[in-house]
């Protein structure tokens, strides 16, 4: 079978479908393929632009916009520093794309929100879906964190004594917590969301909650308020309760995560891109800096896809972008390179506040995200690279990956979008 498109997009995660947002809507026809789902879905749903300030970093950052200018200049090979012209318009840009598909992105007075954890530690993130986005605790009246007993993953009194360490609070504030009864069983995260979408079962939690309310309280619960992205349980409960009501971060995988995933797929299908997923890339061909055709296997069968435009967001070692071999590693496509450098690939202690090398090796881009060799030429001139495929971001320590996806994505598909005919 053979395929010819505008921009083909290799990748669904974060920065493919953002690169295939903008390129659709630039009047481009996009064809977007993926071996899977992409990494947007084991994400926590928030969008993380920078967390720590750069001199300290115990300290949360307050303004992310800021520091990343401040970065831009201190490390020009950062990912960002490739795509700060167009940072605050793809962030624009996707928080567009989200109201229009019913899933809104708040942001807090251009700070982090510090979003309590299932843990009862504080998340610093820089967009929060709705659902998730509770102000200042720190003005609140009280809280009350309701568990399901159906879900074994979550344990309120865990999050309440944490919380309360965190000295977030007021120190008057009341802490309560409750365990409420969705209807019996064990259920995954997954399962009793699609169980709250019940009206019934809404209902039988509200009066169950009801009698343990003060005034003022706002309600932490797990993010299970709903399996899809327009789902209205959070609103609908905090109504019929009459106190705000948010969920809490967790660990990947996470609903919210899917939720975005969900609304973007559904966003670019809407927007004419075509969309195959279960398509294995297995190489390319290249002529004078070019790549002629890509080469795919879909449903068994053999598919080669021309494109004038092509964008590589195929993830890292964990989506399977980059691979290695002890010394050496390499983009699993084109064959581009990575820099390894001579350190160790990975730091003694796994939880370092340092961080591990391999998250930082990628490939190296130009201003115009064309993969580069090391002394700047362009490798292939209608190629672009995006996100996690990035070298130099630390992305676990620095939080920034969702930041830097969104980006890239974004300008990748701007750029592809302004490729003449």
């Amino acid at each position: 079978m053979n395929k010819y498109t505008d921009v083909l997009i290799i990748g669904a995660g974060l920065s493919g479908l953002m690169a295939a947002a903008k390129a659709a809507e630039q009047g481009k026809e996009v064809m977007l393929v993926a071996k899977g789902m992409g990494a947007v879905g084991l994400s926590s749903g928030c969008i993380d632009l920078w967390g720590y300030n750069l001199e300290d970093p115990n300290q949360v950052c307050q303004d992310p916009l800021a520091e990343i200018a401040r970065l831009c200049a201190v490390n020009p090979q950062h990912p960002y520093a490739r795509v700060r012209d167009v940072l605050e318009e793809s962030l624009l840009f996707f928080r567009r794309v989200c109201q229009e598909n019913g899933n809104p992105y708040l942001d807090h007075r251009g700070g982090n929100w510090l979003l309590p954890t299932a843990l009862g530690t504080l998340r610093p993130t820089y967009l929060a879906p709705a659902s998730m986005a509770v102000g200042d605790l720190q003005q609140v009246r009280g809280v009350l964190v309701v568990g399901f007993r159906e879900l074994k993953d979550f344990y309120p009194d865990v999050l309440a004594a944490n919380l309360k360490k965190s000295g977030v609070l007021q120190a008057d504030c009341p802490l309560n917590t409750l365990m409420v009864c969705a209807g019996g069983g064990e259920l995954t995260p997954n399962t009793l969301a699609y169980r709250l979408e019940n009206p019934a079962v809404v209902d039988r939690i509200v009066d169950q909650i009801k009698p343990h309310l003060l005034p003022g309280a706002v309600l932490l619960l797990p993010p299970v308020l709903g399996e899809r992205w327009d789902s209205q349980v959070a609103k609908n409960l905090a109504e019929k309760l009459g106190h705000p009501v948010y969920e809490v971060t967790n660990i990947p995988p996470a609903l919210p995560g899917q939720r975005l995933q969900q609304m973007l797929l559904h966003h670019v299908k809407g927007q004419g891109v075509e969309v195959v997923i279960g398509c294995t890339v297995n190489g390319a061909r290249v002529a004078d800096k070019r790549c002629t055709e890509v080469l795919a296997t879909g449903a068994g069968k053999p598919i080669k896809i021309s494109a004038k435009t092509v964008i590589l967001a195929t993830g890292s070692f964990l989506g399977g972008g980059l691979e290695s071999k002890p010394g050496k590693a390499w983009e699993s496509i084109f064959g581009l390179p990575v820099e390894t450098g001579h350190e160790k690939w990975s730091a003694r202690d796994f939880l370092s506040m340092a961080g591990h090398l391999f998250n930082q090796m990628g490939i190296k881009v130009n201003e115009h995200l064309r993969p580069v060799d090391k002394t700047g030429e362009v490798i292939i001139e209608n190629v672009m690279v995006t996100g996690a495929n990035l070298a130099g971001c630390n992305h676990p320590i620095e939080k920034c990956g969702n930041g830097v996806a969104v980006a890239s994505g974004y300008k990748a598909g701007k750029l592809a979008g302004e490729v003449g005919e």
